[in-house]
């Protein structure tokens, strides 16, 4: 998948602003598209996972300026799927918690789910997978999912969970990941971010959908290290971006003020900056709903990665030689050294420690790999 044209990118983004409830000049849509330029829209709107929000777009422009209608029968069956699928996400959710809660154990949403409900419309969000923070520890938790019955101890033995518990699909087709702390950080201020997050987490209030959410607060600083470790290894979509700009958007002064002053202490201003700027650009975010001053030549890095890659870089081009992916991927890790020296330095540190603790299990299952 190569970068799309600027203007693709413009109609998406214009779309994007008017399902998002933006209003006034920036949101002007060009009186009529041709059919082929439709496509490339949907195709990037698809590519995004942002289909359900530039539809939303897409139903307040005038008739005449809409798609044609066998796409736009196409989109809106695609969209119905989304609200489908919300619903029984935040009823699998809701069963979590309860469990969970009975169990005796303090847990939270996290991302997902907990962001839909705060868009203008949440049934539209693409939903991914179910992410839910449960307190307790690795092994207390890993023990309690075995003697719940939720995963094998087989699984646990070859070290898959370091940071998380994979549920078992259900039925309606739902994965479910148990978080073992709130977020998992680089090792460069790592310490300081847990404490954070595991102070705010326990404020995580009880939401209408039947589960518990964190704060915004909480969201904020988690979500941004969420993304940094993310556009470091595999790329983000606009999906992701778009969560963040609803969390500044539901956010105050206050907490805002708060965000900032934490996110400076854990040293993910550079990361910080660059998302503002593609907010900007993309989202229209105004400047005081910024937690710092947008970084244009770090920003343009990652709205790139992001055209380029699509959705978590899913469509991104991969070499079918391992070793030839592996090698780029490594470059790939080191060119973000200009971006943001330590936190480059110490993902990529992360990933060797990671890979060489792993390497004995590997070996001994004779699932040797890169």
């Amino acid at each position: 998948m190569g970068i799309p044209s600027q203007k693709k990118v413009q109609h998406l983004s214009v779309l994007l602003r008017l399902g998002l409830g933006a209003e006034g000049s920036g949101v002007n849509f060009p009186q009529k598209l041709e059919p082929d330029e439709w496509t490339c829209v949907y195709s990037l709107a698809k590519q995004q996972s942002v289909l359900g929000i530039a539809f939303a777009g897409i139903e307040k422009l005038p008739k005449e300026s809409r798609p044609p209608m066998q796409l736009l029968m196409r989109w809106a069956t695609e969209v119905e799927a989304f609200r489908g699928m919300n619903a029984l996400m935040n009823k699998e959710a809701a069963r979590l918690t309860r469990l969970f809660t009975e169990a005796g154990r303090r847990n939270a949403i996290l991302k997902g789910q907990a962001n839909a409900r705060l868009y203008p419309d949440p049934g539209l969000r693409q939903s991914g997978d179910i992410d839910i923070w449960v307190e307790g520890g690795r092994e207390s938790i890993n023990q309690l999912l075995v003697e719940m019955g939720l995963v094998e101890k087989s699984d646990l033995a070859f070290g898959r969970f370091l940071h998380h518990a994979h549920l078992e699909r259900t039925k309606d087709g739902i994965m479910a990941e148990v978080h073992y702390r709130p977020a998992s950080g680089n090792p460069y201020k790592s310490q300081e971010l847990q404490d954070f997050l595991n102070r705010e987490i326990l404020s995580a209030q009880m939401v209408p959908e039947g589960f518990y959410a964190p704060s915004t607060k909480f969201a904020l600083v988690m979500q941004l290290s969420h993304l940094q470790q993310h556009f470091y290894s595999g790329g983000l979509g606009l999906r992701q971006y778009i969560d963040y700009y609803i969390l500044l958007k539901n956010s105050t002064a206050e907490v805002r003020r708060e965000v900032t002053q934490a996110i400076c202490g854990l040293g993910m201003v550079h990361a910080c900056s660059a998302v503002m700027w593609v907010l900007q650009q993309v989202l229209g975010l105004e400047r005081d709903l910024m937690l710092c001053a947008p970084c244009a030549w770090r920003g343009r890095r990652l709205l790139r990665l992001a055209l380029v890659g699509g959705n978590f870089g899913k469509y991104r081009q991969k070499p079918r030689n391992v070793f030839v992916r592996w090698f780029r991927d490594r470059r790939q890790a080191l060119s973000w050294l200009p971006f943001d020296p330590m936190n480059a330095f110490f993902k990529e540190l992360k990933y060797w420690r990671h890979t060489l603790y792993l390497m004995p299990l590997r070996v001994k299952r004779r699932r040797i790999g890169l």
